[in-house]
């Protein structure tokens, strides 16, 4: 009998060092703010816009046209002002922009014109 339970505790400690070692998961950091490359959702042109240290640009996809350049201010946690130019229309535009979700920025112009943006 004691033989079997020498044997049994043996048997254990030999499986517990065959396990393999698991090892953590680093999951790769959540994006913080806006900083960074943006893409449009819906709408008649589908572009890319980019912020970058206070700076705003959107270009068209298909042909990576300039579509508006400008810069932003940030006006709390998840919100900014954009003030750019459109080279479409040569017309400066004021929009405000909400942080939705991590990854969604919901904006809406000084005239009542909206869109959404999707991080790229």
């Amino acid at each position: 009998m004691r033989r079997l339970a020498v044997s049994l505790l043996l048997a254990t400690f030999a499986l517990s060092a065959c396990q393999t070692e698991q090892r953590a998961q680093v999951l790769p950091a959540q994006p913080q703010g806006i900083e960074g490359r943006w893409a449009s959702i819906g709408g008649p042109v589908a572009y890319t816009a980019t912020f970058q240290n206070g700076r705003f640009t959107s270009v068209e996809r298909a042909t990576n046209g300039l579509l508006a350049s400008g810069n932003y201010t940030d006006l709390g946690p998840g919100q900014v002002n954009l003030l750019y130019t459109s080279t479409t229309r040569n017309q400066q535009v004021s929009a405000n922009c909400n942080q939705v979700d991590v990854n969604r920025l919901s904006c809406a112009t000084s005239s009542g014109n909206r869109f959404d943006l999707a991080r790229a």
